[in-house]
């Protein structure tokens, strides 16, 4: 969605040609013309390191690419290793513009985290150094795993689409909790688990309470066996991955969100909520505290702490006025700060500059 809304919103607002690289898992190589004009290269891959999709003729079909459509400038999505790293070496002399998504990739793997210490260490900052300008969401990404490039560095948060992420016309007022994030086994700092034991804490006090999960991974079993654990099977949907009108939809027909994870860098579905008239939960870590002003758009609780995150979120589903105006306060940032076109104009900005040798 990051990738769309910036090709289309470049496209349509400042006249870029835009071309789109990614990746496709069904072994063909494929083009594409979108409607909007922007062009899309999906790239086969066989084999995958910790989800990340990667192909050894990944840096021949770049070249060629590259060579057919001549581009002034090169804007590199990264950390996830693989094609935005070949995308920098195959750039050759042509300027590059990274934005760069995350913070530290580690996982509190042993063996994983040693293979993302090399990368982090060795591979990414040769992206980062041949990189004209970087852009980052946050702060906490700028002054932490990026400082090196402190210099270069612009902060320019993910945007989000107030108009189809929008209130519903009337506040959901029953129990509703939603999570929207990864499930899969290699993303458990995001700690669905502790959400889980949250709603187990507060299903006798009110007996009408639903989590809505939101989101796809091989983790999906393993969730399950816990909420049938905790007794709250009855109350949990896992509605797997959802896009589009759908997904803004699910915002509307909940009550609060809830983002227990670890680390966000940023937490577009932060935004996405807010822009939604939906009070957010979210652990005070990360890049999220800069996202969510505490007591005034949101609630921040201690991460690791189901005991808290049960609290703050029973704040919310018993207190229909507070929710209210936490929510209205998240919308009114989103549409002042974080609508989609503030981001595309600085991110043009940064294009434009980097196009002209600035």
């Amino acid at each position: 969605m990051f990738v769309k809304s910036v090709a289309e919103g470049l496209t349509a607002d400042y006249g870029w040609e835009v071309t789109v690289v990614t990746s496709t898992p069904n072994g063909k190589r494929e083009k594409e013309v979108l409607p909007s004009g922007v062009t899309v290269y999906r790239l086969p891959y066989r084999l995958t390191l910790s989800n990340s999709p990667i192909s050894p003729s990944w840096p021949r079909d770049l070249r060629r690419i590259i060579a057919e459509t001549n581009p002034d400038v090169i804007k590199i999505n990264i950390p996830v290793p693989g094609l935005g790293d070949m995308t920098s070496v195959a750039a050759g002399r042509r300027p590059t513009v990274v934005y760069y998504h995350f913070g530290s990739m580690k996982k509190g793997s042993l063996i994983l985290d040693q293979i993302i210490w090399l990368y982090e260490s060795i591979l990414l900052p040769i992206s980062l150094r041949r990189a004209k300008f970087i852009a980052c969401g946050t702060t906490y990404v700028r002054d932490g795993i990026l400082r090196k490039f402190r210099d270069k560095t612009s902060i320019i948060p993910p945007g989000v689409d107030s108009q189809r992420f929008h209130p519903a016309s009337r506040r959901v007022t029953d129990p509703h909790v939603l999570y929207v994030g990864s499930l899969n086994l290699s993303d458990q700092h995001k700690r669905f688990q502790d959400l889980l034991e949250a709603c187990a804490i507060l299903r006798n006090e009110l007996p009408e309470l639903c989590l809505t999960a939101v989101g796809g991974g091989d983790g999906l079993p393993m969730y399950e066996e816990m909420a049938a654990k905790l007794g709250i099977t009855d109350l949990v949907r896992f509605r797997g991955r959802l896009e589009g009108e759908v997904l803004a939809q699910t915002y509307r027909e909940a009550a609060v969100l809830a983002l227990p994870s670890l680390a966000e860098p940023f937490g577009m579905v932060i935004t996405e909520a807010m822009a939604s008239g939906l009070p957010v939960v979210a652990v005070r870590g990360g890049g999220v505290a800069t996202v969510v002003d505490d007591k005034h758009d949101g609630l921040l609780v201690p991460p690791l702490n189901p005991e808290a995150l049960a609290e703050a979120l029973r704040e919310i589903l018993t207190d229909p006025e507070r929710g209210d105006a936490l929510g209205q306060a998240g919308r009114k940032k989103v549409c002042e700060q974080l609508d989609w076109s503030h981001q595309i104009a600085s991110i043009n900005r940064v294009l434009t500059d980097a196009a002209a040798g600035a």
